[in-house]
């Protein structure tokens, strides 16, 4: 359970509003309505119910709803203060427009260093579709984007690789793989996958994946994002290939397993944007710094 779970709970009795909410937390409809199941799965009770119409707190719903409207209250307002000193010391505000995967599982982290070696700057982070962040780079709505597998290429964006997820098979508690750490590539013939959409990048690249090494399997469901996968697959409806760090430590070998590719390296490239034309404020420089070093560090480890 997270600060993002408990808003999205608070938000959806609030609004009344599965779409408003969505919007509100930059996730799908059905990225909500998985939210809320897992956190009465959590709970182990029912949170609302539906009258006519109406998104009603059931008893037990009541009673969390105050603890999780204070929490969220006091989450807020610790931001809210944290870009008041950023505002008060002149800082310039950083944006960065990124997929939901790599801004929940790993952006967080980046954010995170950046912000222990400058306290006062604001950072705001927008979770957008892959096909909305260039147009965000290019219109100057945000700084930075970060998506995986980028689908093209523009001669005014810098697509710089910054990380790179290890892609692995994931089972359901359920699975006969649930015992299991690794898997070949030859056992994923003939395997039931949930799959993102194809219009996805991530979807491009491991369906070549899959192609390269002559795997058939079938298709069960295509969802539109990692959190409904993960439900999927714990419900024992298939099996996925996700990033590893998809995989949260309260998921991890309870209701989710990950399984290594043994005799295949798969890793998914996450890519940094930024415009190529319009100049970086002193903030951001210092915030694409963190990955020049990354880099820097990676490629002399190589040589050694």
């Amino acid at each position: 359970m997270n600060i993002e779970t408990l808003k999205v709970f608070r938000d959806l009795y609030d609004t009344g509003s599965f779409s408003k909410t969505a919007e509100l937390n930059y996730i799908s409809q059905s990225a909500v309505s998985q939210q809320i199941k897992k956190l009465e799965q959590v709970l182990k009770c029912k949170l609302f119910n539906r009258q006519a119409g109406r998104i009603l707190l059931t008893p037990c719903g009541e009673k969390f709803y105050g603890a999780s409207r204070k929490i969220a209250v006091l989450y807020d307002g610790a931001l809210a203060g944290v870009r008041a000193l950023g505002a008060g010391r002149g800082h310039d505000e950083i944006k960065i427009s990124t997929i939901y995967s790599a801004g929940i599982y790993m952006i967080q982290n980046y954010i995170k260093q950046f912000l222990a070696h400058n306290p006062g700057t604001k950072i705001s982070v927008e979770y957008r579709q892959f096909s909305q962040i260039y147009s965000d780079i290019v219109s100057g709505r945000a700084d930075f984007g970060f998506m995986a597998c980028p689908y093209k290429k523009s001669a005014g964006l810098a697509m710089l690789p910054v990380a790179k997820d290890e892609m692995v098979l994931i089972a359901g508690s359920a699975s006969p793989l649930a015992g299991r750490s690794s898997i070949s590539v030859r056992e994923l013939d003939g395997m039931e996958f949930i799959f993102f959409d194809r219009v996805f990048p991530s979807r491009r690249y491991i369906d070549e994946f899959l192609r390269r090494h002559n795997v058939k399997h079938r298709v069960k469901m295509e969802l539109d994002n990692i959190e409904t996968i993960k439900t999927a697959v714990a419900s024992g409806a298939g099996v996925s290939l996700l990033p590893r760090s998809a995989v949260r430590e309260d998921e991890s070998g309870i209701s989710l397993h990950a399984l290594r590719i043994s005799d295949a390296r798969f890793l998914r490239p996450i890519y940094l944007l930024h415009s190529r034309t319009r100049k970086l404020s002193a903030s951001a420089l210092k915030f694409m710094s963190i990955f020049s070093v990354q880099r820097k560090g990676a490629a002399e480890k190589a040589k050694i």
